[in-house]
């Protein structure tokens, strides 16, 4: 029995990445990939691929005689079609898993003008609220309920769980929000441009992977930011006034207090959908 090269390159690659899911998921560095409500979709995937695998190295051990009949050319153009594989799997293993930094922001864009409205969804049917419009009891949603909270609240504490909403109704109804007290941690990033007493506190939002984050936050004002290093993560204590960003008018945080803080073990926002 001779084994089938090409075959057993396949099932070395499909190994490879099963095994490279499963220890993402057992280090839980999964998180720095994709949003966590896919986990399971992805445990799924790992196991399929590893069956591909049984499959592919079951058939490496026969060699037809249709393998006998290539060229010396058409072989290695195959060996080289295997490369990017083979290379992505030793960048993966090799290279340090680590969370989207600052330094990807200006990359990435950050759009503070108006937000559009949210879509919730109760049921199986999506619904767009109107956040001036009052809502019955009864047609409550859960995400209604923290705007409803967040609108009587003295003080407005942005966690994780909140953190879409709070930025959603604020970059709406700006004005609605003027003067309230505002806390919430992030991380330092300055626009090109900015002036002095301006950056932007913030955090990446994953929707589905972390491909299509996308940056979201606020525009802090403090007397000296000079000592605000970019990438450092604050928690910061400030008043929500109007103000203007490329001539749309967006909520603005005048800063009364910070304080410096560790970067959260998971430092990402994911999106709830109702």
């Amino acid at each position: 029995m001779r084994i089938n090269k090409e075959g057993f390159i396949r099932s070395l690659i499909l190994l490879g990445f099963s095994a490279l899911l499963f220890w993402l998921m057992r280090s839980n560095n999964i998180i720095f990939y994709i949003n966590p409500r896919y986990e399971r979709l992805t445990e799924i995937a790992a196991i399929i691929i590893f069956i591909m695998f049984l499959a592919q190295a079951g058939s490496s051990l026969r060699r037809s005689a249709f393998d006998h009949s290539r060229s010396n050319f058409s072989q290695d153009i195959i060996k080289l079609a295997y490369l990017p594989f083979l290379l992505t799997l030793a960048m993966a293993f090799l290279l340090p898993n680590s969370a989207l930094d600052a330094n990807l922001a200006a990359n990435k864009g950050m759009n503070l003008s108006t937000q559009p409205a949210t879509t919730v969804q109760s049921g199986s049917a999506n619904t767009t609220y109107d956040s001036a419009a009052p809502i019955a009891p009864q047609a409550q949603s859960p995400a209604q309920e923290q705007i409803d909270e967040i609108r009587k609240a003295g003080l407005i504490k942005v966690t994780e769980e909140n953190f879409t909403i709070v930025n959603k109704e604020t970059y709406m109804f700006p004005e609605q929000y003027a003067g309230k007290e505002i806390t919430m941690l992030g991380f330092v990033f300055k626009e090109q441009g900015m002036p002095s007493n301006q950056f932007v506190l913030g955090r990446y939002i994953i929707t589905c992977c972390s491909a299509d984050a996308s940056l979201g936050g606020f525009l802090c004002e403090y007397g000296n930011t000079a000592d605000f290093k970019e990438g450092s993560w604050l928690i910061i204590r400030g008043i929500i006034k109007t103000g203007k960003y490329n001539d749309s008018t967006v909520p603005i945080i005048t800063i009364n207090s910070f304080s410096p803080a560790q970067e959260p073990q998971n430092p990402y926002i994911y999106p709830v959908f109702y």
